[in-house]
């Protein structure tokens, strides 16, 4: 596992590149909103690798925690990474928060590299790219104007990346967001009708191509832990375990 600070560092870009609707700030704590739309954007997350809390003061917080989600009409979830503090995950398992959802923080050196063929990054998100990746991931409708929003919310430079199949029809899609030396790549999917064919790692090869012309000498992104297959193709592309995370939920 990498060290602390640069665990820090990583979930600091994340949070950047994967913008909230709304945050609360809590001391070395995040509550970050997104109606809903995918776990990291709507949990708690810590900042800082703070440790020996009181557990009388964590208990206070865990319940301020679940108010303002309840609030918002949500289900509490915490994000257990290496800077939370352990008793935070240990007062929530003794509560009867249920983990699930484990996921990898990989990372991979960057050097100068082609863009590969038939891969576009544009600037900017269009109709077809949103379209696109929703229609791929199976994301409902009513969902997709809430990802549109926070893609648009990105603050650091965001590229969207689209892999033609030889028919010069769209095959995959991807996002990159590059900040200092790091591009993060996140959103890459693929036609389920042409698993198989390389047009993920297509996509994922021209956002290290095109982070590394923005000057980043590092890539990073997040995996399913069960998600072999993913994993396996990552670590072709030279990406390597940096730490892991997972969630715990608020009793039903």
């Amino acid at each position: 596992m990498s060290d602390l600070r640069t665990i820090h560092e990583l979930e600091h870009f994340g949070f950047n590149a994967w913008p909230a609707l709304r945050t609360i700030l809590q001391g070395d704590w995040i509550l970050r909103f997104a109606d809903g739309y995918t776990k990291r954007a709507n949990s708690v997350n810590a900042l800082a690798p703070v440790r020996g809390t009181p557990p009388s003061l964590l208990d206070q917080r865990i319940a301020g925690a679940v108010a303002q989600y309840a609030r918002h009409g949500q289900r509490c979830v915490f994000r257990i990474t290496p800077l939370l503090d352990p008793q935070v995950d240990a007062l929530l398992q003794a509560k009867g928060w249920a983990a699930f959802d484990e996921s990898i923080i990989m990372t991979a050196d960057l050097a100068a590299m082609p863009m590969p063929d038939a891969v576009v990054v544009a600037a900017a998100r269009d109709a077809a790219w949103s379209q696109g990746y929703s229609t791929f991931n199976g994301v409902p409708s009513e969902r997709q104007a809430i990802h549109d929003r926070m893609l648009d919310a990105i603050a650091p430079e965001a590229g969207f990346a689209t892999a033609m199949d030889a028919a010069g029809m769209p095959a995959a899609f991807g996002l990159g967001v590059a900040e200092r030396d790091h591009v993060g790549l996140f959103d890459i999917v693929s036609d389920p009708a042409q698993r198989r064919a390389g047009h993920g790692r297509r996509v994922v090869e021209g956002l290290m191509a095109w982070g590394c012309a923005r000057g980043a000498t590092r890539a990073y992104l997040q995996v399913v832990a069960d998600n072999a297959r993913a994993i396996a193709l990552y670590d072709k592309l030279g990406f390597r375990e940096a730490y892991r995370h997972y969630y715990r939920a608020a009793p039903a």
